[in-house]
């Protein structure tokens, strides 16, 4: 269906930018015991503690908050990786079932599940224990995830009638 594949490619891209150019909420912030903490602080600590800014940086999310919204990544999340099932399943011009889509699909599936993942180790209130492989490539890896996807999403927009694209 057409739908799935502009889907396939929107939200890859979209994957992509959160997990290459979005805040990393799993890392820990200095200062703070658990990321999940760094949001439930009191607002009269955190207008005392706020430093004026010396150094400004400009980034390619500018000030998009959005991006580092809970709420947008699981979403985005669910969204994603729901369309990399559904192209898994769903065949567009007579093209092979399966392996036709088969890039864009895997990188929405991992896209999708590195912001859930991430979502879930920053709201649960219980240590997350995660396997080393599991840890490395989804949360330690995430940029390298996000180039995937990115990558995935133009390719597959540039050549739409290609094997696995």
């Amino acid at each position: 269906m057409l739908q799935f594949y502009f889907l396939s490619i929107l939200l890859n891209l979209v994957t992509g930018l959160v997990l290459v150019y979005a805040t990393d909420f799993t890392k820990k912030q200095p200062g703070n015991d658990s990321p999940a903490e760094s949001e439930a602080g009191d607002t009269k600590e955190k207008v005392q503690k706020k430093q004026p800014v010396k150094n400004i940086k400009l980034s390619f999310t500018g000030n998009a908050a959005f991006f580092d919204d809970h709420g947008f990544r699981l979403i985005l999340g669910l969204l994603t990786c729901f369309t990399g099932i559904m192209k898994l399943l769903s065949v567009v011009r007579n093209d092979i079932p399966i392996i036709g889509d088969l890039i864009p699909a895997l990188a929405g599936l991992a896209g999708g599940f590195t912001l859930l993942v991430e979502y879930y180790m920053v709201t649960t209130t219980t240590d997350v224990k995660l396997s080393e492989n599991m840890q490395k490539i989804f949360i330690d890896g995430r940029k390298y995830v996000g180039v995937f996807c990115i990558v995935a999403g133009l390719l597959h927009f540039l050549f739409p009638s290609v094997l696995f694209l």
